[in-house]
């Protein structure tokens, strides 16, 4: 069971906003390492990480009329970067391992 079907009887939708790269308190040890951000945005392709207004409209919607026959649905708002794959941190290269400067 899902909280989507333990809600719906009642008229209640449940959804998942799952935002991609935004900077924050936990991760912005790895914005300040240049050569990681340059591989992120290099990875994205819209090419930058997320800014907290991007998530305005994805939240508006699932909080609005017109969405309530959206249920039980995680809502990816991250600037296209789960169509391919990616790490968090940097190789040193195809021999070394990742550092986490």
């Amino acid at each position: 069971m899902s909280l989507a079907d333990d809600w719906g009887k009642h008229g209640v939708t449940v959804n998942c906003l799952a935002p991609g790269w935004f900077r924050t308190d936990q991760n912005k040890v790895l914005y300040e390492n240049k050569e990681w951000f340059e591989y992120l945005g290099d990875r994205i392709p819209i090419k930058r990480p997320g800014q907290p207004q991007d998530l305005d409209a994805a939240v508006v919607f699932l909080a609005a009329e017109s969405s309530r026959y959206v249920t039980g649905q995680t809502l990816l708002v991250d600037g296209g970067i789960s169509t391919g794959a990616t790490r968090a941190l940097v190789s040193s290269g195809p021999d070394k391992p990742a550092k986490s400067t």
